[in-house]
Parts: structure tokens; C-alpha cells; sequence
């Protein structure tokens, strides 16, 4: 168990694998050097549980090296290894420990998991997939929820460990090595077993950027070119983010740099896909580097969607938006309201479908205020309903062509 600064789960983590029944198990926890009373908690839990946790606490290389050395320590032949902010199942160490005692010939065994907040609320299943699916599905992403996996000590060590080059995607990467080392040697056990925790300071939300260009760089290494759709959806995160974002910058020349970095991971085809993102994406047209309009990519906006404004040294005073109504049928009456911080700042009806303006004075302008203002829309339409051969499921409300702040 790798640890850095994560009080607040660390003593259910550990619960969650000393308490299992079933085979004699020990911990070994790598802290990195916490300095939020994980070290205190981990001597008290290793009181409460005599001889069966061996922690040890200082600098180190990173996740991955913590990792590694704790497996290095480690006495068992079986090895699972569980984040300190996630969650064995009940009866996971027993399922795992059945399975390799079975089947000799496998290396690893994994089984199903499952997201959960930060208060262990069910989320989500993980997209696990078994080991019978062809291993260039992979380049679509990691099929292990890592902490379901258990794993021979001797054939991981044997591989060298995980790579420490990478930060975040270094579970999927040791996973690719092992399905290509012992493409027989895979194991899966069908039932849930850990819970992987979603949470503000986790990997997996603090860096997203990092994940898509170790996903894609990995996949070049072993699979051949990544497809477009790893950074792709990053841009969406992007979207979803900006301007609320540390580095001030316009969204689409952000989203232009990562095509300039994405070059050596993707083929000529993925790169021209990205580089037509990058032009057409209307979101990427509108945004400045404090202000985000949340339309579709096409411009589209929804019956509901949030304007975001980041102040600055020169604050936006007001914004405008050039919009059109274009229904199919010449379209009815559509009346719009904007929602700011304080309440009601626009409110307005368009009957029938032309050219129209919104715009609305800026309530807080303060360097460093973070605002959202939410547009809401009736009378509206879904493509699918009205558009004969359409799939679009979307209740939309008017297109958005232009967006001018003044300061």
C-alpha cells in the first residue's frame, strides 16, 4: 500500500485488507512522508492489528517506487496491492488466493470494481472487461480497476516492476506487460471486489493531462498509434473546467498545444481528427481566457447550460451574445433567463426563429471571482422528434455564433 496524505482514508484501507477472512495476510504501507498524521495512525493501526503490518515513512521516488519497494519487502508468494484511499471487498483475499491456488499456470486474477465518492458511496461499475478480449481492445483503455488485482510476486518482480517513468497510468502499463509476457497466465474472478474511490485529490482527478499523454504513450509503446479519442476527451475535461483553470490561457490555443504534443503518439489519421476538433469546435470559438459559454461543440445550446467568468486584473463588465433562433418547423416563442449569483439578470422571449442578442451586466468584478451564470430556455426542441433520420436526443434552444465580453 503506497500512502502519501491520505488520513482521512488510510485507516479504512487498511481495516478493509487486515480484516479479510480467509488466508493469514499481511500489509506492508510505503508512506511517502505524510505530514497530516498518517504516520501516528499507521503506528496505532499497526498496535491494533500485532505483526501483520509493517509500515516504514519517508521522501520517495513516487507511487510507483512505493510500490515496487513494498513489494520488494513483502514475504507472501500472492500479492494485491490496494491505493490507501480504496477499499477491499469482503472476501476479495479469499476469491484471489482460491483462484491462483487453482490454476498454477496464472500470474494474475482479477475480478470486477466499482467507483465510490469520498464518503464510499456507489458511483459506478468499472469498465472491466476479462482477459479473453484481444489485447489491442486495450488501446481504448485500462480494463483492470487496478486495486482488484492480485498477482505472483516472483513474475512481478521478474518484469522489473512497475515503471517508474510513469506517474499516473503505471498500473496499466505493468498490466500490458503481463498480458503480453503471459497471454495464457490471466485469471478472472466474476464478482466485485474493491472499490476504487473518485475524490478531489486523487490521481485520477488531479491530473488528467498527465493521464491522457501517459495513456497515449504507452499505447504507442505497445499496441501502436493511440487513438484521437485520449485527447479528445481530455479537451472535454478542459471544457468542463475552464476558465477555472491555474494557467490563463485561450481554450483553443490550450487545446492546440496538446495536438502539438499528441504528434509522436498518434498516426496521420488521428492528428488531422484532432486538428478538425480544434477548428470547429465551437466551444473553442467562443471562450476567452476568463470566460466560457457551455454550448455543444456545435454551437448548440442546451435548454440549460452555465456561462462561467473568471475575473481578472481587468475584469469582464458585461458579456454578449450574438445567438439564433433556428427551430425546425420557423419555430415559437422561446423564453430565456439568466441566473446569475444574485439572482435574475436577463430575462427575455424570442418568438420565431432569426438572429437575437443576450447580454447582461457583470455583478462581481473582483480580481480573482469566480462566477457562474446559468441560462435556462422554454420552448425548445429535440432533433430526434422533429428530424426525420435524426439520433440527437438533445433538448436544444438556440445556436450561440458569437460571445464579446467588454471590459
Amino acid at each position: 500500500m503506497p500512502s502519501m496524505n491520505q488520513a482521512a482514508f488510510l485507516g479504512a484501507a487498511v481495516r478493509s485488507v487486515l480484516n479479510q477472512e480467509g488466508p493469514t495476510s499481511e500489509l506492508v504501507v510505503m508512506d511517502g512522508g505524510s505530514d497530516d498524521g498518517s504516520q501516528a495512525l499507521l503506528a496505532d493501526l499497526a498496535a491494533e492489528f500485532p505483526g501483520r503490518l509493517r509500515w516504514a515513512s519517508g521522501p520517495d521516488g513516487g507511487p510507483a517506487a512505493a510500490v515496487n519497494e513494498a513489494v520488494r519487502r513483502s514475504r507472501a508468494s500472492v500479492v494485491g496491492w490496494l491505493n490507501s484511499d480504496d477499499l477491499y471487498v469482503p472476501g476479495a483475499v479469499a476469491r484471489a488466493f482460491e483462484h491462483l491456488q487453482a490454476h498454477a499456470g496464472h500470474v494474475l486474477v482479477y475480478g470486477q470494481g466499482e467507483h465510490v465518492d469520498a464518503e464510499g458511496a456507489f458511483l459506478e461499475p468499472y469498465p472491466t472487461l476479462p482477459p479473453s478480449v484481444p489485447l489491442g481492445a486495450w488501446v481504448d483503455g485500462c480494463h483492470i480497476c487496478q486495486p482488484t488485482a492480485f498477482f505472483r510476486r516472483d513474475a512481478f518482480l521478474g518484469l522489473g516492476g512497475l515503471d517508474t517513468g510513469y506517474r499516473a497510468s503505471f498500473d496499466y502499463e505493468m498490466w500490458l506487460r503481463m498480458f503480453k509476457a503471459f497471454p495464457a497466465g490471466i485469471g478472472f474472478v466474476d464478482a466485485v471486489q474493491a472499490q476504487s474511490r473518485l475524490h478531489a485529490a486523487s490521481i485520477t482527478m488531479r491530473f488528467r493531462e498527465r493521464i491522457a499523454f501517459e495513456g497515449m504513450q504507452l499505447i504507442r509503446r505497445h499496441l501502436g498509434p493511440a487513438p484521437a479519442h485520449w485527447l479528445l476527451t481530455h479537451f472535454e475535461e478542459l471544457c468542463a473546467m475552464h476558465p477555472f483553470l491555474p494557467e490563463k490561457l485561450s481554450l483553443r490555443d490550450r487545446c492546440l498545444g496538446l495536438v502539438e504534443r499528441a504528434k509522436p503518439f498518434v498516426d496521420a489519421d488521428g492528428l488531422q481528427t484532432l486538428h478538425k476538433r480544434v477548428a470547429t469546435d465551437a466551444r473553442l470559438a467562443l471562450a476567452t481566457a476568463q470566460v466560457h459559454v457551455g454550448v455543444g461543440a456545435d454551437a448548440w445550446a442546451p435548454a440549460t447550460f452555465d456561462i462561467r467568468i473568471q475575473q481578472g486584473e481587468r475584469p469582464v463588465r458585461g458579456l454578449r451574445l450574438a445567438c439564433r433562433q433556428r427551430t425546425p418547423g420557423g419555430g415559437g416563442k422561446l423564453r430565456i433567463q439568466v441566473n446569475g449569483p444574485q439572482g435574475t439578470v436577463e430575462a427575455l422571449t424570442v418568438d420565431g426563429n432569426g438572429a437575437f442578442e443576450m447580454g447582461f451586466e457583470v455583478e462581481d468584478q473582483r480580481p480573482g471571482a469566480r462566477l457562474i451564470y446559468r441560462v435556462s430556455s422554454l420552448g425548445g426542441f429535440v432533433p430526434a422528434t422533429v428530424e426525420a433520420g435524426s439520433t440527437d436526443r438533445r433538448e436544444l434552444a438556440f445556436l450561440v455564433e458569437a460571445c464579446e465580453p467588454t471590459d
